[in-house]
C-alpha cells in the first residue's frame, strides 16, 4: 500500500523549462521489448543516484495487485515515477521530464524502456472524468502565455483536481506571486491508484500535448490564472508505445444486444397489391403484410398516376446475436476534444 505523503511536489513544477519552440516527435521507444521494472531502470541506472534501485523494489512490492488490469511491473512504472528522491532534483521524474524537453532526442534513448513500460501503463488507464485540471507554480508566467497563442507542454504534466488544493498553504497558498493554469483536457490520466501518493487525486498529462491560450485574468493579490485547452496537434507528437489493436485484443469480447433486429426482406405481387416476406430456412417465418392501394390522380392531365404504397407496419425478424467489435480508437483519449472556444474572465 501507498504511504500518504504531505507534498506532491510535481504539481509544483516548473513550466519556464518548456522549450519556446516546437520539437520532433518523441518517437523510437515503442520499438524495444521490455521484461521487467528492473530491466526498465538498467539503461537509466547511470543517470540516477545508488536509491535507485532500493525504489525500485518499493515499487514493485507496493504494487502487488493493481487495478485497472495492468500488470505489476506497469503499475510500478508509474509508483516509481511518482517517488521522491532524497534530493529532490535527483527525482526520477525530474530527469526523465528535463530530457524530454531537449531538442536532441538521442539523449532520450537511455529512457526509452522505461518509456515503454510507463506510457504502455499509461495508455492503459480509463480517461479521467474530470476534463478541467489544474497546475500552479510560483511565479508570473502571464507574458509567456498571451490569448491565442498555441503550444506543447513536451513533459509530462501533474495537476490536480480541485484548485483548492493548489491554494492550501503546502502549495501556492493564497498570497504572492502565483499562475494557476486551468486546463481543459481530454487526455489526462487519474494515477492515484498507482501512486506513492495516495492521498490525492492527481491527474498525469501526457507528453506532447497541444494547447491554447483561451484567455487570461490578473485577480490582484498577485494571483493570475490563464485558461488552457487542448487542441488537435499539427502532427503526431507522441508516438503510440504499443499498436491500439493489440489492446482492444486483449480486452474481453464486447457483450453482445439479447437480440439483433433487421427488417424483414420483402417481395411485390403486383396482382395483389401485396408484399410477402421472403422467408429463408434459417430464419423464423414472420407474417404477411397487406399494404393499401392507393391511386392518385392528377387534376392537369386526368389520368391517374402511378400508384404509390404506404406501409401499415414492417415484419421484423430475429438473427442470433453476434458480437460485434468494437470501433476502433486510440487508448490516448477515449474521447473528442472539445470545440475551441472563447472564454471571457471578469473579476
Amino acid at each position: 500500500m501507498a504511504t500518504s505523503i504531505a507534498i506532491n511536489y510535481r504539481l509544483l513544477e516548473s513550466i519556464r523549462d518548456e522549450p519556446k519552440r516546437m520539437l520532433v516527435p518523441i518517437s523510437g521507444y515503442e520499438k524495444v521489448t521490455v521484461k521487467s521494472l528492473e530491466d526498465a531502470c538498467e539503461p537509466i541506472k547511470d543517470l540516477l543516484d545508488y536509491q535507485l534501485k532500493g525504489y525500485t523494489t518499493v515499487a514493485k512490492m507496493n504494487s502487488s495487485d493493481p487495478p485497472d488490469k495492468l500488470t505489476q511491473d506497469e503499475s510500478a512504472s508509474i509508483h516509481l515515477y511518482t517517488m521522491e528522491w532524497e534530493e529532490h532534483e535527483n527525482s526520477l521524474y525530474m530527469k526523465l521530464n528535463q530530457t524530454l524537453r531537449l531538442a536532441d532526442r538521442l539523449k532520450l534513448k537511455p529512457w526509452f524502456k522505461y518509456l515503454k513500460l510507463f506510457l504502455t501503463a499509461f495508455f492503459k488507464l480509463p480517461p479521467s472524468k474530470d476534463t478541467l485540471v489544474w497546475r500552479g507554480v510560483r511565479e508570473d508566467l502571464s507574458a509567456l502565455y498571451p490569448k491565442g497563442k498555441e503550444f506543447a507542454w513536451w513533459a509530462f504534466s501533474s495537476c490536480s483536481t480541485s484548485i483548492d488544493v493548489l491554494e492550501s498553504p503546502n502549495y501556492l497558498g493564497k498570497s504572492g506571486t502565483r499562475t494557476i493554469f486551468s486546463i481543459q483536457t481530454n487526455s489526462g490520466k487519474l494515477i492515484r491508484a498507482h501512486s506513492y501518493f495516495d492521498n490525492e487525486d492527481e491527474i498525469l498529462l501526457p507528453p506532447g500535448i497541444y494547447l491554447k491560450v483561451v484567455g487570461s485574468l490578473n485577480s490582484g493579490n498577485g494571483l493570475h490564472i490563464i485558461h488552457l485547452q487542448e487542441i488537435e496537434p499539427p502532427y503526431k507528437m507522441l508516438a503510440d508505445p504499443f499498436d491500439p489493436s493489440e489492446l482492444k485484443n486483449a480486452l474481453p469480447p464486447a457483450k453482445p444486444q439479447p437480440y439483433t433486429v433487421n427488417p424483414q426482406k420483402e417481395e411485390y405481387n403486383p396482382s395483389t397489391s401485396e408484399l410477402k416476406p421472403v422467408l429463408s430456412p434459417t430464419k423464423p417465418p414472420s407474417y404477411t403484410v397487406n399494404l393499401q392501394k392507393q391511386e392518385k390522380y392528377s387534376s392537369s392531365t386526368s389520368v391517374i398516376s402511378k400508384p404509390s404504397f404506404e406501409k401499415e407496419a414492417i415484419p421484423l425478424y430475429l438473427e442470433k446475436p453476434t458480437s460485434v467489435a468494437p470501433k476502433k480508437q486510440s487508448p490516448y483519449s477515449d474521447k473528442k476534444l472539445i470545440d475551441s472556444r472563447e472564454y471571457t474572465f471578469t473579476n
